[in-house]
């Protein structure tokens, strides 16, 4: 179905846009179409500054929340293609269960879960399945061969159509049928996958470390396709990431910091481009793209940046925060380096509310935690409640009817080492002890 050619795109100078020589080559294509520039993405009014002024409010009636979701299964990183999580079903109550040890060596982040079973994986490169029913792991698998033994596995999963889609920091990606324990297919691209995995259309995207995009037919492993884009100029933390717009177009957050609008399936052009690294800044960081029926939201360092679909940009708020912002109805939640809980107007980008966590905990218990806790690096919004969760493991649940209030606080005697994931009303996750624990 496709050819092997070769398209060197244009580089295209705007401001608040780059793409260079080094960028978008398609590889594997007869049918390239040129991007079509959307004039709108230049910069068309004067960058402001928020200052994160303390703000209180009366009530919170005008604040319109999501229906709360119960989720029965979780088959990839950030639970779905948009990677938006809404309000979550978690009452809270504070008691937990410790399951059995799931491994000896580090976990990985990425936990799964269907069936009543958690799948999850290790710098070993074991592939795990840990049964919530009998309390056991009930799978176990390990792809490399000896000479990989002292080499730490990153792996990447994905569930499809009941196969492991696996992904891993030596070029690996391979499908496991974990319920006949074999292999469906295997391939080797010699260079380190680096983002999470996105399967639309039984197309599998995924990226390497130098921001490649590749296509592989989920089924069999076939490579559909390449894409190269601006490579990082140096290695950070930051994972780059997948996320998919309702109109099918795939989302593409790379390490050099450029954002990708991408119709890969149907007619196979770069829609629009967004570069967020215009200081020349070495070292990128950014939370996962968030994709609501309306907007594209990017979280990076130091700013908030909201997005049409057809690359127009809404707003920017900017706000050094630690936490991945979690929105509801019209509200954006976020959390400040200073611990500043900040409310966001989705629409607009302006301040609806703002007040020092700190300050809400002591005017509620008359008790002062800011030698107690740090940091909150986790925003969880629960129906008409706001959980934080500090990097020492307080949970500092905040109730939201006439005014934002203190509802508890406590201190878990857990770490958490992975992803959190939400299934009917527990939180699931794996500790630093390589337990499961699930809290309600």
């Amino acid at each position: 179905m496709i050819k092997n050619i070769r398209l060197v795109l244009l580089t295209i100078l705007l401001i608040s846009c780059s793409f260079d020589n080094k960028s978008g080559v398609w590889t594997g294509s007869d049918n390239t179409k040129k991007k079509k520039i959307n004039t709108n993405l230049k910069p068309i009014f004067k960058e402001r500054t928020n200052d994160i002024n303390k703000k209180k409010i009366s009530n919170l009636e005008s604040i319109v929340f999501d229906k709360t979701i119960k989720y029965e299964q979780w088959l990839q990183s950030y639970q779905n293609n948009s990677n938006f999580v809404n309000s979550k079903a978690f009452k809270n109550i504070g008691s937990f269960k410790k399951y059995a040890r799931a491994s000896k060596s580090k976990i990985n982040k990425n936990v799964l879960f269907f069936d009543n079973k958690i799948f999850i994986s290790n710098e070993k490169g074991d592939i795990i399945i840990f049964s919530t029913l009998s309390n056991q792991i009930i799978f176990k698998y390990n792809f490399y061969k000896k000479k990989f033994k002292k080499t730490k596995k990153k792996i990447h999963l994905i569930l499809s159509n009941n196969n492991l889609i696996v992904a891993d920091n030596l070029g690996y990606v391979y499908s496991l049928n974990y319920e006949e324990n074999k292999i469906e297919w295997a391939k080797n691209f010699l260079i380190p996958f680096r983002s999470n995995l996105k399967i639309k259309d039984d197309i599998l995207f995924l990226s390497d470390e130098k921001n490649k995009i590749i296509l592989l037919n989920v089924n069999n492993g076939k490579k559909l396709d390449e894409l190269y884009t601006q490579p990082a100029k140096s290695v950070s933390k930051f994972i780059s990431n997948f996320s998919i717009d309702k109109l099918g177009n795939l989302l593409f957050l790379s390490t050099a910091g450029t954002l990708y609008s991408l119709d890969l399936v149907n007619n196979k052009k770069i829609n629009w481009i967004y570069n967020f690294n215009q200081n020349n800044q070495i070292i990128f960081d950014a939370k996962p793209i968030i994709v609501t029926d309306d907007s594209i939201y990017i979280s990076t360092n130091n700013k908030i940046v909201a997005f049409n679909f057809d690359g127009r940009r809404k707003w920017e708020f900017d706000i050094n925060s630690k936490v991945s912002p979690a929105i509801s109805g019209n509200i954006i939640y976020t959390v400040s380096q200073n611990n500043n809980l900040v409310l966001i107007k989705k629409d607009t980008g302006e301040i609806f509310y703002s007040e020092n966590i700190h300050s809400i905990i002591k005017d509620s218990i008359n008790k002062d935690y800011k030698k107690k806790i740090k940091i909150f690096n986790k925003l969880l919004l629960l129906n008409k409640k706001i959980l934080l969760i500090s990097n020492n493991s307080y949970f500092v649940e905040l109730g939201m009817e006439k005014k934002i209030i203190l509802n508890s606080i406590k201190r878990n005697a857990f770490k958490i080492s992975s992803n959190l994931i939400f299934i009917k009303n527990n939180m699931i996750f794996l500790g630093e002890d390589k337990k499961i624990y699930k809290i309600n």
